[in-house]
């Protein structure tokens, strides 16, 4: 699967766009995505509360941003491939080409308060300290990936080996599917902004409601 595929849903243009979080290049492959889908908005894979969190360090309203320890291992070991930066220039790309371009950016993912409830109806206090033991293990590993396509997807299946994990990017990926069938309800064409290894999930979830 192509990082930008299209598809139609009801009278709406949808172009899914898997990005790579973190990697300073993934910005002007937004850039490119807007200019060539022209959006009507864009949305991205975070949710409502860490929108507005963007949006105040962008605008130099925060100065620090937190990383936990599995997001720091990740950072170090992308940078083979590329310059790292937090927030993500995916995102901090679709923010300013929002206030660029006039156009609205919004959120798939779940709240804070809702994304909660499900890490803890999935992720249980036995399966959290099992997930900390394991960072020495993926901090030493040694990926076999040659390109940053492939190192966001080998990343994705050791940081998520257990089920509860992994359990909680399913569910993740059914609410942005379900927010982009929302959005395709009031916009004619939409840029949806999503994590790379998330998008087959996504694009499965959605081509199987639009086939029902």
């Amino acid at each position: 699967m192509g990082r930008a595929t299209i598809l139609e849903i009801s009278s709406c243009s949808v172009m899914v766009l898997g990005t790579i979080k973190g990697l300073l290049s993934e910005g002007e492959l937004v850039r490119s995505a807007v200019l060539k889908h022209d959006p009507d908005i864009i949305a991205v894979h975070i949710g409502k509360e860490e929108l507005e969190g963007l949006k105040a360090v962008v605008n130099g309203e925060v100065k620090n941003t937190y990383l936990s320890s599995y997001e720091k291992v990740y950072a170090r070991k992308l940078s083979r491939f590329g310059e790292v930066q937090i927030p993500p220039p995916s995102l901090v790309e679709s923010f300013h080409l929002s206030q660029e371009l006039d156009i609205p950016v919004s959120y798939l993912d779940y709240g804070d308060k809702r994304y909660s409830s499900i890490y803890t109806e999935h992720v249980n206090g036995m399966t959290m300290i099992r997930q900390s033991l394991r960072l020495k293990r993926v901090n030493r590993k040694r990926f076999r990936s040659t390109s940053a396509e492939q190192f966001v997807t080998e990343w994705d299946e050791v940081s998520n080996k257990l089920g509860g994990y992994r359990r909680v990017e399913e569910s993740r990926e059914g609410r942005m599917a379900s927010r982009i069938r929302k959005l395709s309800k009031r916009y004619e064409r939409i840029l949806a902004v999503v994590e790379l290894e998330r998008k087959p999930g996504i694009m499965a979830d959605l081509m199987e409601h639009s086939l029902a």
